[in-house]
């Protein structure tokens, strides 16, 4: 039936695009380790948010234009809230950034990528439901972690550990963003922060 060709297209382009975004994600942590043979890990980081600030802005323009999208917040709220999501952002790039000298790209992908299983779990703490798949591959992460970076010696390497912690600054980032985006536009957020 054509509702059921248009469900199959839809859920199809939903897979593409998630596929497409785990391919970026993965091949940025290349970038970034190359990078590092260049320039500093706050030098990275800082043409790299300054690149990204620079592209949002004619879509914050776009979205200051239009009535669709209005001040949710004041601009005192926006900025504090903004400047808090940036410096939770900047400590957590900057550990990936620095511990990415220490270890290996596909170490520091899977180690920063624990910050998936982080976000149920700190929600936990915010009175959020954590189902039980989640639990199941909390503990898979976690094998996969030692596996990945305990050594020999029950040891953990130190761009490992900067990137295990890290990793919890980006989820609360994470958090962060899913409670300040409910207050204030997003776009507006992203670019302050």
């Amino acid at each position: 039936s054509p509702e059921r060709y248009v469900m199959y297209i839809r859920t199809l382009k939903s897979d593409l695009l998630l596929l497409l975004t785990a391919l970026i994600w993965g091949f940025a942590f290349v970038a970034q380790r190359a990078g590092m043979a260049y320039v500093g890990p706050f030098t990275f980081n800082g043409i790299r948010f300054v690149l990204g600030g620079i592209s949002l802005l004619p879509l914050l323009v776009l979205t200051l234009k239009s009535e669709s999208a209005p001040w949710t917040a004041s601009l005192k709220i926006l900025i504090f809230k903004g400047g808090l999501t940036g410096v939770v952002l900047f400590i957590a790039a900057s550990l990936q950034q620095i511990g990415i000298v220490y270890t290996t790209a596909g170490k520091a992908g899977f180690i920063t990528g624990l910050y998936v299983v982080l976000v149920p779990i700190w929600g936990i703490f915010l009175k959020q439901r954590t189902a039980l798949g989640t639990w199941l591959g909390a503990v898979i992460a976690a094998v996969g972690l030692y596996l990945l970076s305990v050594t020999e010696t029950f040891s953990i390497a130190f761009g490992d550990l900067l990137e295990l912690i890290g990793a919890f600054f980006w989820a609360g980032h994470v958090l962060m963003i899913s409670r300040f985006s409910r207050q204030i536009h997003p776009l507006k957020l992203a670019f302050v922060q």
